[in-house]
């Protein structure tokens, strides 16, 4: 799934970010509805959170509910605390990826999923 869009709020600075999260996983029997994954990003996206972790929750809640052989997830966000405050970088993302099971083990897997993305 591409291009979910989702808005958190960094712990460190109380500012918002705001991006989207690209989603693979390859089921192991169990599958997801499509908003099911939206709800999970959502779910954690809610919360308090540095991109960094958000990645890495949302990831190991797919692997963990479905059982799958590989998920992969992608954010990039925009950061408020780098547009509005010190530096004032109004263009810059950040990005963040976890990768479980075969796309860890797998490089043409994982090219497969960053192609797809972009």
């Amino acid at each position: 799934m591409k291009d979910i869009e989702l808005f958190s709020m960094c712990e460190h600075h109380l500012l918002p970010f705001i991006g989207k999260c690209h989603v693979a996983y390859i089921p192991n029997g169990r599958v997801l509805g499509l908003s099911k994954i939206a709800r999970i990003a959502d779910m954690f996206a809610r919360r308090l959170q540095i991109q960094e972790n958000l990645t890495t929750q949302i990831a190991n809640a797919i692997q963990k509910v479905t059982g799958a052989s590989g998920v992969a997830v992608f954010i990039e966000a925009k950061h408020l605390c780098m547009m509005m405050r010190g530096v004032s970088k109004q263009n810059s993302k950040m990005v963040t990826s976890c990768m479980l099971g075969d796309f860890k083990e797998s490089s043409d897997r994982r090219n497969a999923f960053m192609s797809l993305i972009k």
